[in-house]
């Protein structure tokens, strides 16, 4: 179980690394080890911004985590978002908190290089969108798959609209006004569901684990 108890994401100004609040001390940091190890060559040559969220952490806790990855990994910052959740919420604040479904079209299949699926709803792809495919969506936008291509979720400037994928790694993303192109180099393919929303005028994307019971 290890393996889960933390998730690294690559993103644009270096990788967040979210801690499941149901794992130990020891098993965190034995996972942060092996992440840390398997990755080496991914951390080789720059420095590297980190910010870890989930799991609330003690000062002495992240002054172990500090001295771990400070031995491994080139450091730029470290920065602990952390708040106290219940039953491994991700975060705080869910972004899919006060969004009306509204009108929702379904496309089944896979959306290929060149063709645009446009829809003045929420749109759920069920399959993969690959690079050249284009989703636009006024509302929400939902891949059932891997999401490659480009998505444009509030596009008439709802910046409060999401883009969820089991795999996000789109050539352009933009959610309202607010646009991301994924960092340059090798992305890491997760293994997890993904959610890109805005925060604080930012585009951001975290591992989507909705919390268990709810």
């Amino acid at each position: 179980m290890n393996q889960d108890a933390v998730i690294f994401k690559g993103v644009r100004d270096g990788i967040r690394i979210y801690i499941d609040s149901n794992f130990s001390k020891a098993q965190i940091m034995d996972a942060l080890q092996r992440k840390i190890e398997s990755g080496r060559r991914f951390f080789q040559g720059s420095q590297t911004n980190l910010t870890f969220i989930g799991k609330k952490l003690t000062p002495d806790e992240q002054q172990v985590i500090i001295d771990l990855i400070s031995r491994e990994i080139n450091v730029g910052s470290i920065t602990f978002e952390m708040t106290e959740m219940e039953n491994s919420d991700i975060r705080p604040i869910d972004p899919f908190d006060g969004i009306e479904e509204g009108m929702t079209r379904f496309v089944r299949g896979t959306i290929r290089s060149g063709q645009l699926v446009s829809y003045e709803g929420n749109v759920v792809i069920i399959g993969d969108v690959n690079p050249g495919g284009e989703i636009v969506a006024e509302g929400n936008i939902i891949v059932m798959g891997t999401l490659r291509g480009m998505a444009h979720a509030g596009a008439t400037g709802n910046n409060g609209a999401v883009v969820v994928a089991f795999s996000l790694l789109p050539t352009q993303l933009r959610i309202g006004s607010v646009i991301a192109r994924p960092p340059e180099g090798e992305v890491v393919k997760a293994s997890y569901p993904e959610i890109a929303y805005v925060k604080d005028g930012n585009l951001v994307i975290e591992p989507y684990l909705p919390s268990k019971g709810k």
